[in-house]
């Protein structure tokens, strides 16, 4: 058989991938194998699982409405690409400063004296102890057992301390921490901070005990050292608009504002959890604390780029104005029963497919209230060859991803958006 040569071979799949890259490919191919065909087909293998793993547009019907590895929170980006007066003054005409009508808006939403962002919330975490601990000369981290966390991606909350070359002092038991724990520990470790971390991903639950903010903040002024509050998932939305929609699975969740007038001095939190916006990590609070961080070298190894703080500008400029229905978490998980019910049966008339709809369970996923469940209808596809269906979804020109339940493909329309519907018909329409 006569050996094919980089030309044919990557001429012999049809990808928009750039030619470069295939032919690149087809070279390292053709340097361990000689076969023709074994060739092409380890090429179009090769290409054609490279396709499926360039960043793109998907459709989230599997109901987990801040899917880590879908990206956490929706959004519709709306940054121009272009030039933007991120740290020009429009007024003096000369260099000016970042974020300064952000964080209005930010300080005004959430009751904070000063704010700064950095990449993430585990950023936020990790230049906050460092800082504070250099410029104040703390050696030790306090902190309850019970909240000794580990999120996706291998972070461990203690190592992430040990990395600050602080101290971390644990006390109470996984279930049960009382005030007296606390004061125990700051009378043998004086040049303590007292962390506080919410337990965003788990929950503990039975025979329990916990200390409060206010609780905290009483003896953190007693014994004038700092109260660090991570909260992670970042609500901020106005209780009166969780109210006004029905919305009350956020009962047990802690919301920023509170932790700040309750005495925290920095509470930290990710932007896109429930705040509804792009990857970000938030530190609010003390005016001194909050200017101390910013001013510290390392900090701007975290800072985040215009693209980021320009989004970060518009989800809180519909906070602020009180249009939280066009953040688009905040529009998902607001969205009736009866509304998505019709939807489904919609989709169900609109394919061959048989399909049942049946009550299910969505779920806020990303490391947030692990315990809490949306009801929310689904639409279950009856066909043998689950494979075939879940394939073709997947291979659509904007990828649809379901869940499975019991070996039937299920979509779940709570993490859909309304003018997806007839992109999943079509797809479902082509199988």
């Amino acid at each position: 058989m006569n050996p094919v040569s980089v030309n044919e071979l990557t001429e012999s799949v049809n990808s928009n991938l750039p030619r470069d890259v295939k032919s690149h490919i087809a070279k390292n191919i053709l340097t361990k194998e000689k076969d023709s065909e074994t060739a092409k087909n380890i090429f179009a293998e090769l290409i054609n699982d490279l396709s499926l793993k360039t960043q793109k547009e998907v459709i989230n019907a599997t109901g987990t409405l801040l899917h880590t590895n879908l990206g956490r929170s929706p959004n519709k980006i709306s940054y121009p690409g272009t030039y933007t007066n991120i740290e020009y003054d429009l007024t003096t005409l000369s260099r000016g400063k970042r974020n300064e009508y952000l964080s209005v808006l930010m300080n005004n939403l959430i009751g904070s004296e000063d704010i700064i962002f950095v990449n993430n919330n585990a950023s936020s975490l990790f230049v906050s102890l460092k800082a504070i601990s250099k410029l104040h000369n703390i050696e030790s981290v306090i902190i309850s057992r019970g909240e000794i966390i580990e999120i996706g991606g291998s972070y461990r909350l203690p190592e992430i301390i040990n990395e600050t070359g602080l101290s971390l002092v644990e006390i109470g038991t996984t279930n049960k921490t009382r005030l007296s724990d606390y004061k125990k520990a700051l009378e043998k470790y004086p040049n303590s901070l007292i962390l506080k971390v919410h337990r965003s991903n788990f929950s503990i639950s039975g025979f329990t005990e916990d200390v409060s903010i206010s609780e905290l903040a009483e003896l953190k002024n007693k014994y004038d050292v700092f109260l660090l509050h991570d909260l992670g998932s970042g609500l901020v939305i106005d209780k009166k608009f969780l109210e006004i929609n029905n919305v009350n699975i956020f009962r047990d969740e802690p919301f920023v504002q509170d932790s700040l007038s309750d005495g925290s001095d920095l509470v930290m939190f990710s932007g896109d959890k429930l705040f509804g916006s792009v990857q970000s990590g938030m530190i609010a609070g003390n005016e001194r604390l909050v200017k101390e961080i910013k001013n510290y070298s390392l900090f701007r190894t975290y800072r985040c780029s215009p693209i980021t703080l320009f989004e970060l500008q518009e989800t809180a400029v519909k906070y602020v104005n009180k249009k939280e229905k066009e953040i688009p978490f905040w529009n998902l998980i607001t969205v009736p029963y009866s509304s998505l019910e019709e939807r489904c049966k919609n989709i169900a008339k609109s394919i061959s497919f048989s399909t049942t709809i049946e009550k299910g369970k969505s779920v806020i996923g990303g490391g947030t209230l692990p315990s809490v469940t949306l009801e929310s209808p689904i639409l279950l596809i009856k066909k043998e060859k689950t494979g075939n269906i879940i394939n073709q979804l997947i291979k659509n020109d904007t990828p649809i991803v379901p869940r499975i339940i019991k070996d039937k493909v299920c979509l779940d329309l709570r993490s859909v958006f309304n003018d997806q519907d007839a992109v999943i018909v079509q797809a479902l329409n082509n199988t």
